[in-house]
């Protein structure tokens, strides 16, 4: 049973969204406890738009919380559906929520941001984000990544679950044909650009000012990237760890300076850009209220691509200060959406037929014990039988009746599973499979 509690960029604003962000040493610490809830896998998804928790549950000690509930891909809703848009509350969501409100140490109000997903749900949901249509920039690439990262996350640490793997190894499948087969990718604009696009709408001449790098992850190497293109060739890099600045800062003919120097580079960059995984801010109202005074008020523009931000929120309140965060690009991200809309409904195909694909695979999965017993059964009867017939002819061992047996034997098996196959609906029918089990149950 597989299960999702998350928040994004429609649900939360960023001040919620920064509260539950996750690094690696939170999820080991965060899964840790959800083992103790009853799961058996889980991947933790953190970004900059979203946080989503994947969890399997075991059906054994989970399934009993689950039992009336009816699958919203044919359109019915549970009848405890709170009618916006969210799936009911389980027992299993109660027990999962509390466990992160407790770690997050927040209060109980901030629930009605997240959204709670089981079952076909879950699987359309993360075929939609993997593809990018759930990304506040419809068809950005990024996401990519960042699902790879979280599910590399698990597979090292051993979080992962045989169906959980499954489901994203499928993801993955999902989204390279979304933007292979459709053209949703195409001229699709990222947060970094929109960042860069909003900093060249609020500056003059854009391509002459001075612009400092706070990080050297890959959403500071996009927005660098974007820089360029506008013409920009002005840029400092700062990063905690200074080698990967100078590093980063090579590639593009940059300058790295140490992260000592922070305050003091805010005199002369007219634009800083901030991207790290700082849990709190690096930029806060006291240094920019010194280097304003020395920078004769000269305009100073912050763009944060962080969550949580690396600009305290007061700095706007300094004159001539200009602060923009990441929910703030969201005009410059839709005027791109416009133009790919028309591709949703062919992203939305393809899902599909994946969504169905995946479900299958999972109700085959039903059917591993039963094959276990189908061959335990003629296998028991293939062994009793050979021994008969051996102790008959008088010996012990017969190589080429040994053979024989095998090959009847497999024969017949190949041919039930086949049947129980199509009698069972590869594996949907769960009163069809109780049936065959006891058939072939060994007293």
């Amino acid at each position: 049973m597989i299960e999702l509690l998350g928040l994004n960029h429609k649900s939360a604003p960023i001040e919620v969204r920064e509260k539950f962000v996750f690094c690696e040493e939170d999820i080991k610490r965060f899964v840790s406890i959800l083992k103790d809830k009853g799961i058996i896998g889980a991947v933790i998804l953190s970004t900059c738009n979203r946080t989503e928790i994947y969890v399997e549950f075991n059906t054994q000690n989970h399934g009993h919380s689950h039992a009336n509930k009816v699958n919203h891909s044919n359109g019915l809703k549970h009848p405890h559906a709170n009618g916006n848009g969210h799936g009911a509350v389980f027992n299993g969501f109660e027990l999962f929520e509390e466990a992160l409100f407790k770690y997050r140490k927040v209060d109980d109000d901030l629930r009605k941001h997240f959204y709670r997903k089981s079952h076909s749900e879950v699987v359309r949901h993360l075929f939609h984000v993997v593809s990018g249509l759930d990304s506040m920039a419809l068809g950005e690439y990024q996401i990519v990544t960042q699902i790879k990262d979280a599910f590399n996350i698990s597979e090292k640490n051993q979080l992962l679950s045989p169906v959980l793997n499954r489901l994203f190894i499928k993801a993955f499948e999902a989204g390279k044909r979304v933007r292979t087969d459709t053209c949703i990718s195409r001229g699709a604009v990222s947060v970094s650009y929109a960042g860069v696009d909003l900093a060249s709408k609020k500056l003059d001449n854009i391509e002459n000012q001075p612009v400092l790098l706070v990080g050297a992850g890959q959403t500071s190497e996009l927005t660098l990237q974007n820089l360029v293109t506008k013409g920009c060739s002005k840029f400092t890099v700062v990063n905690r760890t200074f080698e990967n600045a100078v590093e980063f800062a090579s590639k593009y003919k940059a300058k790295a300076e140490e992260y000592s120097k922070l305050e003091e580079l805010l005199l002369e960059n007219n634009i800083v850009i901030t991207s790290t995984a700082s849990k709190k801010p690096l930029i806060t109202k006291e240094m920019v209220e010194k280097a304003m005074e020395l920078r004769n008020k000269k305009d100073l523009l912050f763009i944060d691509l962080s969550v949580p931000r690396n600009v305290a929120m007061d700095v706007v309140e300094l004159p001539n200060v200009h602060v923009f965060d990441i929910d703030d690009l969201h005009n410059v991200i839709e005027d791109s959406f416009e133009k790919r809309r028309g591709e949703i409904c062919a992203a939305e195909e393809i899902i599909e037929e994946l969504v169905v694909d995946f479900a299958n695979w999972v109700h085959s999965r039903n059917l591993i014990p039963t094959f276990q017993n189908i061959c335990k059964y003629f296998h028991g009867i293939s062994k009793s039988e050979l021994e008969g017939y051996l102790k008959e002819q008088k010996t012990i061992d017969s190589p080429k009746a040994s053979v024989y047996a095998e090959q009847i034997t497999n024969k017949i098996i190949h041919n039930v599973i086949n049947n129980v196959k199509a009698l069972t609906d590869n594996g949907k029918n769960h009163e069809k499979i109780q049936l065959v089990n006891q058939l072939f149950t060994q007293n």
